[in-house]
């Protein structure tokens, strides 16, 4: 009589722990879910906080200057919004008395562009041998001030102004320019013409560029809207002719200005021809100690960027963060780019670092080389504090230093220069 009962007992045993076997088997294969789902999830969030830095850290190139497209729009005529004023252009607009045509809307900064920046990486050419820089000559320290006045013709201007005091809109037109000095290897500029009504800098107006051409022709009308003649005769009109550069900043030809003061303001279209005079020295931007050497049998030029001293300073606590930018240039042909690291807080920063640039002795003549002393911002775009620019087609110390260089290969030869705004 015990036996099937025990018999029983034991069965329904069985099947309790089976079904307790199975009950754990689901917790600990929902708790194994859970984990797997709660390591996704902290995985997906470290990923994407690590992507959020990534893209603050650095989100895009820096600024390298104005590119081809802000100047060559296809659009006949551009308006520039100011508050309590509109500054339009009509580009081909034949008259001054003509009816305004349609214009297109654009922002208040005209053709800039800008592009966000990221911190430099360092780009030394690890395997060539490295010169030793404690050999190298050092120059005397240059002096504050430089005096060389520039006495070239640098050509002329044309443009007319008239005054509608009825709808308080004064007009210029750009009308030409002649006998323009040539500043590209081919002999010959790109020019444009940059417009302000000082002393009101940031809001600028261009005229179109005009390819390889000496003696430009625009015929571009500009009109500056909502000002009171008594309000005009506190303002200066500034001309600046500059010939345009793909890679770096456009080179300075000429400028002038006039206090509108002096000019009998009304209906009347008053046509003015203008020498262009050297453009004002700028502000000190610092020197830079560059070494260059020629080695012939490698084709190549070895540039070290040395140190700077007395920089500009970029932020509000007076200092910058310097780090050097190089380019070699044939003809229009950027062939190589390298960086610097970059110098914290550090006015008088010191890098001794050395590049490598492959020249072709048949290239040799046309070359040039590009250095510029950029500032690096972590949040908006890096700013250029300033430019050398080296090459046989260069002028003063840049071609001394050039000249020298080619005249003594395998000889580093170092040179102090003054930063520019080209």
């Amino acid at each position: 009589m015990g036996g099937p009962q025990n018999v029983f007992v034991f069965r329904a045993a069985k099947l309790d722990f089976f079904f307790f076997f199975i009950q754990s088997a689901a917790i600990i294969s929902a708790n194994i879910v859970t984990a797997i789902a709660s390591f996704v999830s902290l995985g997906s969030i470290i990923f994407f906080c690590a992507w959020c830095y990534k893209c603050w850290k650095g989100s895009g190139d820096e600024k390298d200057g104005s590119t081809e497209s802000d100047y060559d729009s296809s659009s006949d005529s551009q308006v520039y919004g100011i508050p309590g004023h509109k500054y339009r252009a009509y580009p081909k607009y034949a008259s001054l008395s003509e009816g305004s045509p349609p214009a297109k809307k654009l922002d208040s900064q005209g053709y800039q562009q800008m592009k966000f920046s990221h911190p430099p990486t360092q780009e030394y050419d690890l395997q060539a041998p490295q010169p030793d820089v404690t050999k190298i000559m050092i120059p005397p320290e240059p002096p504050l001030i430089e005096t060389s006045p520039r006495t070239e013709d640098l050509g002329k201007i044309f443009f007319s102004i008239s005054y509608d005091s009825d709808e308080m809109v004064l007009l210029l037109k750009i009308l030409k320019a002649t006998g323009l000095p040539a500043k590209d290897f081919s002999g010959t500029s790109d020019p444009f013409v940059k417009i302000l009504l000082l002393p009101d800098k940031k809001h600028k107006m261009e005229t179109r560029i005009k390819r390889k051409n000496l003696s430009p022709t625009w015929n571009e009308v500009f009109r500056f809207e909502g000002f009171a003649h008594s309000k005009l005769l506190s303002r200066t009109l500034y001309l600046q002719v500059l010939d345009y550069d793909r890679f770096s900043r456009n080179d300075p030809i000429g400028e002038i200005e006039i206090p509108l003061s002096d000019v009998d303001l009304g209906p009347t279209i008053l046509t003015f021809c203008k020498d262009l005079q050297p453009c004002k020295r700028q502000e000190h931007l610092g020197d830079l100690l560059i070494s260059m050497m020629y080695q012939p049998t490698n084709n190549r030029i070895v540039v070290v960027v040395m140190k700077a001293m007395k920089l500009k300073k970029m932020d509000i606590i007076g200092s910058c963060d310097p780090y050097v930018k190089i380019y070699s240039i044939y003809g229009e042909k950027r062939l190589d780019k390298k960086k610097t690291t970059i110098k914290r807080r550090n006015k008088d920063p010191v890098w001794n670092e050395s590049f490598f640039f492959h020249v072709p002795v048949d290239k040799v003549r046309d070359i040039r080389i590009v250095v510029t002393v950029m500032d690096f911002d972590r949040v908006t775009q890096n700013e250029m504090i300033g430019q050398v620019i080296l090459g046989y087609r260069t002028t003063g110390t840049s071609l001394r230093h050039w000249t020298e260089m080619m005249g003594n290969p395998r000889k580093a030869v170092a040179q102090w220069h003054r930063l520019q705004i080209y």
